[in-house]
C-alpha cells in the first residue's frame, strides 16, 4: 500500500476551528497525501499528472475534481500548475451532517431530488471540466467571501457550494448511459414489450407482495424467464428495480410528510420495519430517521 500523510484542514484554514477553507495555490509536485475533509480542486492554469487512489490522469485548465474524505492523491510533473482548493467538512452544508465522511452519502442526503435520478456512483474522485466557466465564477465568489468574512459569508459559501454540487451532479447524470440516468430514460432503453410492461407493472403495483409473480400470472409468463430477460435488458434484477422504486417513494414521503416511519414503510410495500431500515441504509447510506432529519433542515 502506498504510504501517504494527512494534511489536516486546520493546517490550511485561516483559523484552526474553521470547517471550510478556500485558497489559490501555485502547486508543485507533492507526494501522496489525504485530508480530514472533502476537497474540491479547480485547475486555473498549467497542467500536471494527478494520481488519485492509484489511478493517474492528466489534468489541465478548467478541470476540477471532488476528492473524497481520506482519499489518497498526489501531483507529479507540475508545469505552471495553479489551483483553487476548496476544503470543507460535511457540516459546512448543514450541522446535521456532522460526521459524514462519504461524499456519496453526503450527496444522497443533501441532494434529495438528484439521488433519485442517479443510478451510478456519485462523482467523488472523478475529473470534470468546467466548459463555460460557471464553476470558476462560483469558486472565485466563495474565495472572496472567505477572505472578507463579512456577515453571512458562511451562508453564501454554503449556497454556492450547493450550486457547484448540483451542477456537477447534472454533469454526472448526463454522462451516464441512458438506462442509468432516470426512471424515464431507463424505461426507454428497454428493447421488448414484455419487459416494458413488467416495468410499468412494478411501478404501478410496487406495494404488493410478490409483485413480479403477480405480473407473470396475469400475463401468463414464466417467472424464471421474465426474471432472466429483465436482468438481460436492464442490467438490474427485477427485485433490485423494485427496491429502487420503493425506496424512492419512501424518500419522497420522508422529505415531505410527518407520517411515522413504520407507516411510510408499509405504504411502500415493506411489512417488516427492521428489514426496511436495513434496505434503506444500504441503498441511501443513512437511516430513514437520519434522512428525514437532514431533509427537514434543507
Amino acid at each position: 500500500m502506498q504510504k501517504h500523510h494527512t494534511i489536516p484542514l486546520s493546517q490550511i484554514a485561516d483559523n484552526s476551528r474553521d470547517k471550510l477553507a478556500i485558497k489559490p495555490f501555485v502547486q508543485e509536485d507533492i507526494l501522496a497525501h489525504d485530508h480530514d475533509c472533502f476537497e474540491l480542486a479547480y485547475v486555473t492554469g498549467g497542467h500536471a499528472s494527478q494520481t488519485l487512489n492509484g489511478i493517474t490522469a492528466s489534468v489541465g485548465q478548467g478541470d476540477y475534481f471532488i476528492i473524497d474524505y481520506g482519499s489518497c492523491h498526489s501531483y507529479q510533473n507540475c508545469r505552471n500548475f495553479t489551483l483553487i482548493n476548496c476544503l470543507f467538512r460535511a457540516e459546512t452544508i448543514d450541522d446535521t451532517l456532522a460526521g459524514h465522511h462519504s461524499f456519496d452519502e453526503l450527496l444522497r442526503v443533501c441532494l434529495i431530488r438528484y439521488h433519485r435520478q442517479y443510478f451510478g456512483k456519485t462523482p467523488a474522485n472523478h475529473i470534470f471540466h468546467d466548459g463555460d466557466g460557471s464553476i470558476l465564477q462560483l469558486l472565485l465568489g466563495m474565495q472572496r467571501e472567505y477572505d472578507n468574512r463579512d456577515t453571512g459569508y458562511q451562508e453564501i459559501f454554503r449556497g454556492r457550494l450547493m450550486e457547484i454540487l448540483i451542477l456537477t451532479m447534472r454533469q454526472a447524470v448526463m454522462a451516464q448511459p441512458a438506462r442509468l440516468q432516470s426512471l424515464e430514460q431507463f424505461r426507454k432503453s428497454v428493447g421488448s414489450d414484455m419487459i416494458f410492461e413488467a416495468i410499468h407493472y412494478l411501478e404501478t403495483n410496487y406495494r404488493e407482495h410478490a409483485v413480479l409473480g403477480s405480473f407473470c400470472e396475469k400475463y401468463h409468463y414464466s417467472l424464471p424467464y421474465v426474471s432472466r430477460r429483465f436482468k438481460q435488458e436492464t442490467g438490474l434484477s427485477a427485485l433490485e428495480y423494485l427496491q429502487k422504486i420503493r425506496i424512492e417513494k419512501c424518500c419522497e414521503l420522508l422529505a415531505g410528510d410527518t407520517l411515522p416511519i413504520q407507516t411510510i414503510a408499509q405504504m411502500a410495500g415493506y411489512e417488516d420495519t427492521k428489514f426496511f431500515n436495513r434496505v434503506f441504509k444500504r441503498m441511501i447510506g443513512v437511516t430513514p430517521r437520519e434522512y428525514r432529519k437532514a431533509a427537514s433542515s434543507l
